[in-house]
């Protein structure tokens, strides 16, 4: 059988726990997720250290510095 409860009636429900049956209702609340959302490790492909990077790319990255730059003031910042 289905039940559909409001949110707002559960609300009511936990602020009428005592203090500690509110910690461990949240205790088992942050466990449940914790064990449904498993982190993911992130993982960066291997890129050799001798690869050369084409045109197009060299494009996107690095242009001509403008004409009126101090290069030694910016060098210094």
């Amino acid at each position: 059988m289905n039940v559909t409860v409001s949110l707002e009636s559960i609300w009511n429900l936990i602020q009428s726990l005592s203090k500690d049956d509110q910690k461990w209702l949240a205790d088992k609340v942050y466990e449940e997720i914790g064990q449904k959302k498993p982190r993911k490790e992130l993982v960066f492909p291997h890129i050799p250290a001798n690869r050369e990077l084409s045109p197009e790319v060299m494009n996107m990255v690095a242009d001509r510095l403008p004409v009126d730059i101090d290069i030694e003031r910016e060098t210094e910042r």
